[in-house]
C-alpha cells in the first residue's frame, strides 16, 4: 500500500509540473514575453496558483476512486492486488478490460458506479478466460451517470397505463415513448431525447418499432432489455415494477 501511494504521488507530481509549466509558459507568450520570462513571472500569479491547487485535488480524486474500482474487484475475487496483476498481466482483453474500469472510474461522481464498475471486473477476471460480454457491460457503465440510471430505471420498472385498442378498457405496460418519460421526470425533459439515445445505442433499451399495438404506427416506444436489466442490478437500483401514477 505504501509503496502504490508512492507512486500514485510521483505520477501526481510529475503531471502537476508538466500542466503547470504549460499553462504559465503559454499565458506569458500570450501577453508578448519570452518563454523564460514568461514562466518566471506568470508562475507566481495567484490565479494560476490557485489553477495548480485545483488541478492537483482533481487528479487526486480521480486516482482515489479508480484504486476504490482496483480494491473493490480484489475484495470481490478474494483475492490480494498482487494475485489480481498476475490475472491481468499479458492477456489483452483482461488489459483492456481494467483500462475501461480504471479510467470510468477514476471520472465519475457516483460510488454506486464505481461498484458497479469493480463488479464488472472482477466478472472478468473469474475464471480463465474473460467472458464475452465483460467489455460491452464495461462500455455501458462507462458512458453512464446518474441522468442515465434515472431514465434506465424509469423504463424498466415502471408501468404506464395506455388506452388498448385491442380490447376495452386500459392496461398497464412497460412501453415508453420520450415525451412520455419526459412528462414523468420532467427536470430531464429537454435532454431526454440524448439520454435515451446513449441507453439504445449500447443495447440497455430497444425500440419496439412505433407499434405500440398490432397494426398501429406511432412514436418509437421503448423498453428495457436484459443488458439493461443487468446493469441496473449491478448498480444496485430496484428493478421491482410499479404503476405509473
Amino acid at each position: 500500500m505504501v509503496e502504490r501511494d508512492e507512486f500514485k504521488r510521483a505520477i501526481s507530481d510529475a503531471r502537476h509540473d508538466v500542466v503547470t509549466s504549460a499553462i504559465t509558459t503559454s499565458a506569458g507568450i500570450a501577453l508578448g514575453a519570452t518563454p523564460a520570462l514568461a514562466t518566471a513571472v506568470v508562475a507566481s500569479a495567484p490565479i494560476l496558483k490557485l489553477a495548480h491547487r485545483l488541478f492537483a485535488s482533481a487528479v487526486d480524486r480521480r486516482q482515489d476512486r479508480a484504486s476504490q474500482a482496483l480494491e473493490q474487484a480484489a475484495a470481490i475475487l478474494d483475492v490480494g492486488l498482487e494475485i489480481l496483476e498476475e490475472r491481468v498481466s499479458g492477456h489483452d482483453v483482461r488489459l483492456e478490460l481494467l483500462a475501461r474500469v480504471l479510467e470510468a472510474a477514476a471520472k465519475t461522481p457516483l460510488d454506486q458506479k464505481i461498484s458497479a464498475l469493480a463488479s464488472v471486473l472482477a466478472y472478468g477476471l473469474d475464471g480463465e478466460e474473460p467472458p464475452s460480454d465483460a467489455l460491452i457491460i464495461a462500455a455501458a457503465l462507462a458512458d453512464m451517470e446518474a441522468p442515465h440510471i434515472v431514465v434506465l430505471r424509469h423504463i424498466a420498472t415502471v408501468k404506464v397505463l395506455q388506452d388498448d385498442l385491442r380490447q376495452d378498457g386500459r392496461q398497464s405496460i412497460r412501453r415508453w415513448t420520450v415525451k412520455q418519460i419526459g412528462d414523468a421526470i420532467p427536470e430531464l425533459s429537454d435532454v431526454m431525447y440524448g439520454l435515451v439515445g446513449l441507453l439504445a445505442r449500447h443495447g440497455l433499451v430497444r425500440d419496439l418499432g412505433g407499434g405500440t399495438y398490432p397494426g398501429t404506427i406511432g412514436p418509437s416506444v421503448w423498453r428495457a432489455t436484459a443488458l439493461g436489466q443487468r446493469c441496473l442490478f449491478l448498480l444496485g437500483e430496484d428493478t421491482a415494477e410499479r404503476d405509473s401514477t
